[in-house]
């Protein structure tokens, strides 16, 4: 059975080393049998091995053979695209977002392939599914939500992945999916978090509320579930009860995106930009390291300036430019503060 990939779960189990004994550092000269049968297992497993110990040469040469040999089993381009995902988790997390999605791309090719030979495997139609959101292709990624649930109907993720992508654009279908998750599984916290916006979004706020409520009271520590029912709160007007929620996260969670997103919003909600800025400048410091650290330096310098600190708006302005951050950025960043007014003389 395949994996079903989310990013928490990239790294795969390690196989037992006695697979790799025998098998030298570099590759054989001498022309190998053909694969066949038991031995395109074996290839499979090897090349397992290989990408679990992040050894991708490896890897690509018997892949590269399995599918030469074996060009009906889809094994092999699935097991492809799971190491072309790896790359882009890696360009992703080190903030390279366009050529991430590019690798997504690349991955998701190498998922279709494998589809034309296994199109009934209710998991790989799931993995084919979050590859090509990570893609930024959404309209594939539904599709293969939607067969995915059709092959393992008693599998919720597919349901709670297809309401996701639909939360925005047609929250009443969202409702529709979550609540069938939720008649099979009622103590889903992510399917009641998620049913909670997909009721705010059309207006029910008491009824997303004592969703919310609910969702929190099952979900205890769940980092994602914690931080969608603090968006509940912050859309209601229940700024304050949100930031409870979010401020008492981990350092090391806190100062992530997504939260770091999160609390900066409620803070401007509340009128204390300066808290939001500092919001911003906490994620800045925790992903420095990243390629695109600029957009927090640019969202912690409009804070500030909404906060009329005019030196910290100008040296964090001044961080993003030192991180080549696009002039384009750069630009809609100082247009937005000369509004405000607070550079002019």
């Amino acid at each position: 059975m395949f994996r079903i990939i989310a990013v928490a779960c990239l790294m795969f189990a390690g196989v037992t080393a006695s697979l790799l004994s025998g098998c030298s550092d570099e590759p054989s000269n001498e022309e190998a049998a053909p694969l066949i049968g038991e031995s395109i297992r074996h290839s499979l497993e090897a090349a397992e091995s290989y990408l679990t110990t992040g050894n991708e040469a490896h890897a690509r040469s018997i892949l590269a053979k399995v599918m030469e040999q074996a060009p009906d089993d889809g094994r092999g381009y699935e097991m492809m695209g799971r190491l072309e995902l790896r790359r882009g988790i890696e360009l992703r997390e080190l903030g390279l977002i366009d050529s991430a999605r590019e690798q997504f791309r690349d991955s998701f090719l190498w998922y279709e392939k494998a589809l034309r030979f296994m199109e009934k495997s209710g998991g790989l139609c799931q993995s084919a599914g979050e590859v090509a959101q990570l893609a930024g292709l959404d309209e594939k990624a539904l599709s293969l939500y939607m067969s995915a649930m059709e092959l393992e109907p008693d599998n919720p993720k597919p349901s709670l992945c297809a309401a996701q992508l639909l939360l925005d654009t047609q929250p009443d279908r969202a409702e529709s999916i979550l609540r069938s998750v939720l008649d099979a599984h009622p103590d889903q916290s992510h399917a009641l978090a998620s049913l909670a916006l997909a009721c705010q979004a059309q207006g029910r706020d008491e009824v997303a509320a004592e969703l919310a409520s609910k969702a929190l009271a099952i979900a205890g520590d769940q980092v994602a579930v914690r931080i969608v029912i603090a968006r509940v709160h912050r859309l209601s007007g229940r700024e304050r009860e949100a930031l409870e929620l979010l401020l008492a996260l981990p350092d090391e969670v806190r100062s992530q995106e997504s939260a770091a997103s999160e609390i900066a919003l409620c803070w401007h909600s509340l009128g204390q930009p300066l808290n939001a800025g500092e919001a911003w400048a906490d994620c800045f410091r925790a992903n420095a390291y990243r390629a695109d650290a600029w957009r927090f330096a640019l969202r912690a310098a409009e804070a500030m300036a909404d906060a009329d600190r005019e030196s910290m708006a100008a040296s964090w302005l001044e961080q993003a430019v030192m991180l080549d951050a696009p002039d384009i950025e750069v630009e809609q960043t100082r247009s937005r503060i000369a509004k405000s007014g607070l550079f002019e003389d």
